[in-house]
């Protein structure tokens, strides 16, 4: 047996002992060594069962996209983030549950657990909510750093700091676009207003729009994308793909400003290559227009 064997062998059996400082530490080490999915799930559960329940979902993030395959590893990663007291993430996996029953009794437990956070630290929510709803008022610095301690906000009061930031301008405007797609998850059914890239104010249900990643015109432009540059540049497909998730982010919920998807991918290859190309397509005024705020948005954030 390989002293990483006896390792793992000795976090086990101190998980089932319940020394679970001593099976931290051997998981720790274990994972250090072999960071699979597997370790990465028995190192997290150590550290949740040894009372660090933010470390436990930090290093759970490390797998997130495992976690949501298997519904007892989704039942895993949600236990994670109530315990961490994430409630916002807890929701958006609530409410994308594929059973009703699992929806339903999920949603009762964020509220339940909600509102024995309230009552052990209602002093600081109040104070986090307070911050929240006056964003704008901080330097970006602070607002980043606002806005993560809100993502630890009960549901209720972090959708009413939110949509106070969807409305000021002198919020930052990638966190007003990161709150869109926040509330959007949260499937709150509740008119919104805010402010859009046009500097115009807009009313939506934010949830009766699909994900930007789910949109037909997201699914559209990728499909095209892969087609011309998907096997011949798998470099160069990874940025352009990377680029238009944070584009289609960057547009809900006004995605059907894209009318021609085509279009769209080919005026990006086009700026990437430093030239048109043959048979290249035109995009509309509207869409062109809607197309350079978005690269002058990006640019702005640093993100092109």
């Amino acid at each position: 047996m390989t002293e990483i064997e006896q390792l793992r062998e000795k976090g086990l059996q101190a998980l089932e002992d319940g020394d679970f400082q001593l099976a931290a530490d051997a998981l720790c080490k274990v994972y250090q060594s072999d960071r699979t999915f597997e370790n990465n799930q028995l190192f997290a559960g150590a550290l949740s069962k040894n009372g660090q329940a933010d470390s436990a979902l930090t290093i759970a993030k490390e797998y997130v996209g495992e976690y949501m395959g298997q519904k007892k590893d989704y039942e895993f990663y949600f236990d994670l983030c109530l315990d961490a007291s994430y409630f916002i993430m807890a929701r958006r996996m609530a409410v994308e549950s594929i059973e009703d029953a699992d929806k339903e009794r999920r949603i009762q437990t964020i509220e339940e657990a909600e509102d024995v956070a309230r009552a052990e630290r209602g002093d600081w929510i109040a104070d986090t909510a307070w911050r929240f709803r006056h964003i704008a008022a901080y330097d970006a610095l602070t607002q980043q750093q606002v806005y993560q301690d809100a993502l630890s906000l009960p549901v209720d009061e972090f959708s009413e700091g939110a949509c106070q930031a969807l409305i000021d301008p002198d919020c930052l405007a990638l966190i007003r676009v990161s709150l869109m797609t926040d509330i959007q998850c949260l499937f709150l059914h509740r008119v919104v207003d805010y402010l859009y890239l046009d500097g115009k104010r807009y009313q939506t249900v934010l949830c009766d729009h699909p994900k930007p990643v789910r949109d037909p015109v997201y699914s559209a432009a990728r499909d095209y994308l892969n087609q011309m540059v998907g096997q011949e540049d798998p470099v160069a497909y990874q940025m352009l793909l990377d680029q238009l998730h944070l584009e289609m982010n960057v547009l809900f919920p006004q995605i059907d400003r894209v009318t021609d998807p085509v279009a769209w991918v080919q005026a990006d290859l086009a700026l990437l290559n430093g030239q048109r190309f043959e048979g290249e397509l035109p995009e509309s005024d509207e869409q062109a227009a809607i197309h350079q705020r978005v690269h002058q948005f990006l640019a702005e954030q640093g993100a092109a």
